[in-house]
């Protein structure tokens, strides 16, 4: 069966317990503060995204790609999710006709054809995912949605204890979705996220986050997102990201993919010397 793994827009659920302690209270309230502040100051950030694909099993058609991207990163206040764009330039070395200068004439519309051209973008940019389950959750940020204040009640956590990341020392939260329908959906049925969380004891900047999913009958996923303090945008901004997607049936491994990808250069899209805001 070849699975369609989506993010389900505009969650509006019932609440659930988030916090068991006053300590991991603590710390998530400081985290959805980072992460609230990081909504609004990484919104229309580019980066350079450089990514391998590899797979192997019965069911593998192309073992690998490798492709050179811009990567748009949007926060969308309404829906609580991201709007992660990737426009691939080249493929295997190739050249990807039409690429070039797309994402600016994409991000100069306004209102809604602003959304429908980057929807476009993002949707053309999927034929260079290899394997057979169609993705698009297999983003950076994604889980420091999770951390939003607003999405907090729909997870619970529980502290893990303490782990140096980068040379900063962090809290290490685990966390596992309990509302219904979940963020993420596999053919329009539930899909639980769970992971950790690495965040950092002085501030409450996400050093690390890891999500892992299950998917029925016998296949599971999981993405984990490496953070580093940019320089020039002065914050922490995502850097590497390491995905895994395994399908097995019995003892046969019909597919398994890996993928790697590091982000670099980030820039902020600008246009006669403003910043442009959804």
């Amino acid at each position: 069966m070849r699975w369609r793994l989506t993010l389900l827009m505009a969650v509006g659920l019932h609440a659930v317990g988030s916090a068991d302690s006053p300590l991991i209270a603590e710390i998530l309230n400081r985290a959805g503060e980072q992460v609230r502040r990081f909504e609004q100051e990484f919104t229309l950030v580019i980066s350079e995204e450089n990514y391998q694909q590899h797979a192997n099993g019965q069911a593998v058609i192309r073992p690998k790609r490798r492709t050179r991207a811009e990567m748009l990163f949007l926060w969308l206040p309404e829906e609580r999710v991201w709007l992660t764009v990737r426009n691939v330039l080249s493929a295997d070395g190739h050249p990807v006709a039409g690429s070039e200068g797309r994402l600016d004439h994409a991000l100069r519309a306004t209102g809604a054809d602003r959304l429908a051209l980057l929807r476009a973008v993002i949707n053309d940019s999927a034929r260079f995912n290899i394997g057979r389950t169609y993705r698009n959750f297999n983003y950076p940020t994604l889980v420091l949605s999770f951390l939003d204040p607003a999405m907090q009640p729909h997870f619970t956590f529980s502290l893990a204890g303490r782990e140096r990341i980068h040379g900063v020392d962090t809290w290490k939260v685990n966390y596992e979705e309990r509302s219904s329908p979940t963020v993420i959906q596999g053919d329009g049925t539930d899909l639980r996220s769970r992971g950790s969380v690495w965040i950092a004891v002085q501030g409450g900047a996400v050093a690390r986050t890891q999500l892992a999913i299950t998917i029925p009958p016998a296949a599971w996923a999981s993405v984990e997102v490496e953070y580093q303090r940019d320089s020039k945008l002065s914050m922490w901004v995502p850097s590497a990201m390491h995905e895994t997607y395994m399908d097995t049936r019995g003892t046969v491994v019909r597919e398994h993919i890996g993928g790697e990808a590091t982000d670099s250069a980030f820039r902020r899209f600008e246009t006669s010397g403003r910043v442009l805001v959804p």
